[in-house]
């Protein structure tokens, strides 16, 4: 199979099969084709709720390595953040050339472990940012260049399809009961010292799929972000294709020495709106319908809310039933409820 062939043939793959481990395999092979590298790091964010990251693939991430990735991504030490990318022409950047602070202390870490360089794309089109990749090289091979990196954007398309197929092929209505929601506490010294059996059974679901320092390194950095930003503390969103239904997690301060409680629960409905409406392709118009919808308007009051029509108010209803496949308004609230 061909280079071309082999990107391309990514998304179809994703529709066959959900296990993170062998998708981030399947992509590696196929983008090594590309521009050869050692391991790999895909994140999809959705387009409709800047950060709301909701899901990642890792592949040949030693252990050690990736849990203190997590960390200095999560705190605030990454050298290359998605919205210093995102204000660059190109949406790319080299990490570990020892330029700047942050990149200094990746450089270090990097020595540690082997590895000479890392690549860091964003993926994004006229819909907003879906993501990033991250193609990382073992020390001693050449380095990453801005070649590299043109021939990676060259396939952004093929990329954000192959995350949006990865979402879109879980259920849109839950197939497991609602969980209760679950508690993590972080200390101030980035421990996690306390977990209800809720957040307990959320962690065993990531285990299944990472290592299990990794799952402590993202509470932390949930944590950890929550301190740095707590006036909008962050939120992250994983799929139904993940959990059998949407989950939400988000940070809170506990008090001011700096603990933070993390809370995982089953998706809010605004919440859920806003990640269906980037992943399913809703328009803000139709999810101005949904809120409306939310709110126990019917569709008279939604039409003289918004200064339309009822049979405009209908015509996006009909969109929007297209798009997440349900047949009534009835099976459409359940989904935002779930």
């Amino acid at each position: 199979m061909g280079v071309r062939e082999g990107v391309r043939a990514l998304p179809a793959l994703t529709g066959e099969t959900s296990d993170p481990r062998d998708l981030a395999e399947a992509v590696s092979l196929a983008l090594g084709q590309v521009v050869a590298h050692d391991a790999l790091r895909l994140v999809g964010n959705s387009p409709a709720g800047a950060g709301h990251t909701v899901f990642s693939f890792w592949h040949n991430f030693e252990d050690d390595f990736g849990d203190q990735f997590m960390r200095r991504y999560f705190s605030g030490y990454d050298p290359c953040p998605p919205a210093d990318l995102a204000r660059r022409p190109v949406p790319a950047g080299l990490v570990g050339t020892g330029r700047g602070g942050r990149d200094r202390e990746m450089r270090r870490l990097f020595d540690v472990h082997g590895v000479g360089g890392e690549l860091r794309v964003l993926l994004r089109d006229a819909h907003g940012v879906w993501g990033s990749l991250a193609l990382l090289r073992s020390a001693g091979g050449r380095a990453f260049d801005r070649a590299d990196a043109t021939r990676v954007l060259e396939w952004t398309p093929e990329l954000i399809a192959t995350l949006r197929r990865h979402v879109l092929s879980g259920p849109v209505r839950p197939v497991t009961p609602e969980p209760a929601p679950g508690v993590f506490v972080v200390d101030p010294a980035g421990k996690v010292v306390g977990a209800t059996s809720a957040a307990r059974w959320w962690a065993e679901r990531l285990r299944e799929h990472h290592p299990a320092s990794w799952v402590e390194a993202l509470v932390v950095g949930l944590a950890e972000q929550t301190r740095l930003s707590a006036a909008a503390p962050p939120v992250m969103h994983g799929p139904a294709v993940r959990f059998g239904r949407w989950i939400s997690a988000e940070g809170q301060l506990l008090d001011q020495d700096g603990s933070v409680t993390v809370l995982v629960r089953a998706i809010p409905p605004r919440q859920m709106l806003d990640s269906l409406g980037g992943w399913y392709g809703i328009t803000a118009r139709e999810r101005q319908v949904l809120g409306c919808l939310l709110d126990g308007a019917a569709a008279k009051q939604v039409a003289r809310r918004l200064d339309v029509s009822v049979h405009t108010v209908h015509d996006h209803l009909k969109a929007v039933h297209h798009k997440l496949g349900v047949a009534s308004r009835a099976e459409l609230l359940a989904v935002l409820h779930a």
